[in-house]
């Protein structure tokens, strides 16, 4: 059994390393010929909010979109950029211009031709404009052209190192041009039903709260592909029913957001089931402060929180020793960019005496009845790891006189309070670096006053942070970035406006009765290529 592969990538455009790993009671497979037809039930734990993955990074909605729309490439296991819309690609003047060669023959659900119009529509109209990860990638963008109908040329002011594993389908899916184009696409009504894109599957029935169907394309344009002739989406919010349903046979696949963790060790020897661990990039718990109202606006109140939060004990009750605690705000899965001089270890060790003593001198005594004050704290429920987080924290804050008042929230109520309008004083929230901190990790403090979505939600704004994160993301050298961001680790990490809680370690669970998962499935990607192992021999 293959338990942990290291890997880096390093492509003609990006450089970048994180470890993945790989877990199964199911032994070649790679030797399995793939088999067709037959319906896969995957967990969901909320309602997907719309269709349209190109402006919201919304989990249940790239969840469901990767299955209904390509990107230009496919990022794989070891993350490197695989063709799909784009069947090639050229890197030009040093990373300043990518030129695309596009798929032929691809048809969107309606019959329409795809061609480069959709990809220039989508990157202008769309990616650049609201997609919260994807966004940065166009900042520096002068130029989309497309001289012809299969290919698209991207034209930058300066480098942005991780572009091609943003043009992945969680990042930037391709949407058809001529049903978006002269309408606002935040309103239109593909949105919200009957969405048209390339990709493997169509969405056949959404019934909220219940389920989604999607069903298999017979014109996809990578030729045998997908295996599947359905894939129900299950919604089932509470993690105690997910689980339920799939020691049930009800549920054939939980990914990891949705896994309750401390079942791994109870079920990863059931010949029933496999399993593989980290899927996805690297991703966190983030213990997030907001930076423009009550006590957490004073720097010196987060430092204190953050000595008196225990982190080795978020990771073993909210991860069940999945992963490792946060060790810097630059994830240490890229060696390459973590500064080790510049560790929360070293800043602020587990000390709850040190920590009461600098509430105490940050001017917020203990009252007559033993509280300092109070810290509203908001989380999304549907996650397992949140609301463990949480009850670490608030019992941790607790013992040095800080009452925490938790309120668990669906998805939709979590963003308008956090993202929308920063009405709260602390969050617990689960983020992804999506492979590069360009990408990924970028967006969590960037000075942003739009209130786009899942972007800076702690209102923290300083300019050299900025700065850096822009050097960071305009040179291919890698010691060249890696300088920048371990400057920015050093800042972040004595300014504390969010706190890597934990570096989470995913593990997903599906029914042995598939193939096909461990060579090719992440969070979001892959589905075309899994199987059902009793299908027939041809479509």
């Amino acid at each position: 059994m293959l338990r942990r592969v290291a890997t880096s990538l390093v492509t003609a455009l990006v450089l970048t390393a994180f470890v993945l790993g790989l877990g199964s009671q199911v032994p070649a497979q790679v030797a399995e010929r793939p088999r067709y037809g037959g319906t896969l039930i995957k967990v969901l734990g909320a309602n997907p909010s719309m269709f349209n993955a190109a402006i919201t990074a919304d989990h249940s909605v790239v969840s469901v979109g990767c299955t209904l729309y390509n990107g230009l490439v496919f990022v794989d296991r070891r993350g490197q950029p695989q063709p799909e819309l784009a069947r090639a690609w050229e890197i030009r003047q040093g990373g300043r211009e990518i030129a695309f060669q596009l798929q032929r023959n691809v048809k969107w659900h309606d019959g329409a031709p795809f061609t480069s119009a959709d990809v220039k529509f989508t990157m202008e109209s769309m990616l650049a404009k609201y997609h919260p990860r994807s966004q940065k990638a166009f900042a520096d963008v002068t130029a989309i052209e497309i001289p012809d109908a299969h290919t698209v040329v991207v034209k930058f002011r300066k480098v942005f190192a991780p572009f091609l594993t943003v043009m992945g389908c969680s990042e930037a899916p391709i949407l058809p041009r001529h049903l978006y184009e002269g309408t606002d696409p935040l309103k239109n009504p593909r949105n919200l039903a009957d969405p048209v894109g390339t990709g493997p599957f169509k969405l056949a029935e959404f019934v909220r709260g219940s389920h989604l169907t999607v069903v298999r394309n017979p014109d996809y344009f990578l030729p045998g592909l997908p295996y599947l002739d359905r894939i129900v989406f299950k919604i089932i919010p509470d993690a105690a029913g997910r689980l339920l349903a799939f020691e049930k046979g009800e549920v054939d696949y939980i990914e990891s957001t949705f896994f309750p963790k401390q079942e791994h060790r109870r079920l990863k020897d059931n010949p029933a089931f496999q399993w593989q661990t980290d899927s996805d990039q690297p991703n966190e718990t983030y213990l997030m402060f907001n930076t423009q109202r009550g006590p957490t606006r004073d720097r010196r109140v987060r430092q204190a929180l953050v000595m008196a939060a225990d982190r080795k004990l978020a990771l073993e009750r909210a991860a069940f020793g999945l992963g490792q605690p946060g060790r810097g705000p630059i994830d240490s899965r890229f060696p390459w960019a973590f500064n080790a001089e510049a560790t929360y270890d070293r800043l602020y060790p587990f000390d709850p005496v040190r920590a009461a003593k600098m509430l105490d001198e940050a001017g917020y005594p203990k009252k007559a009845d033993g509280v300092r004050f109070d810290l509203q704290m908001v989380y999304m429920t549907e996650q397992p790891d949140l609301p463990a987080s949480a009850e670490v924290l608030r019992s941790n804050w607790r013992d040095i006189g800080v009452n925490v008042v938790l309120e668990g929230v669906e998805r939709q109520v979590m963003y308008q309070r956090v993202y929308a309008t920063r009405n709260y004083d602390v969050t617990v929230q689960g983020y992804t670096s999506a492979g590069d901190p360009a990408a990924g990790i970028q967006r969590v403090y960037n000075t942003d006053e739009s209130r786009n979505n899942w972007v800076n939600p702690t209102g923290y704004s300083n300019l050299t942070v900025d700065e850096l994160f822009a050097k960071a993301a305009g040179v291919f050298n890698l010691e060249e970035r890696g300088r920048a961001y371990r400057e920015l680790g050093k800042i972040l990490a004595e300014d504390v406006p969010t706190v890597v809680l934990i570096e989470k370690g995913s593990v997903d669970y599906g029914s042995a009765k598939f193939g096909g998962f461990g060579q090719s499935v992440t969070f979001f990607n892959g589905w075309d290529r899994v199987w059902w192992r009793a299908g027939r021999e041809k479509p």
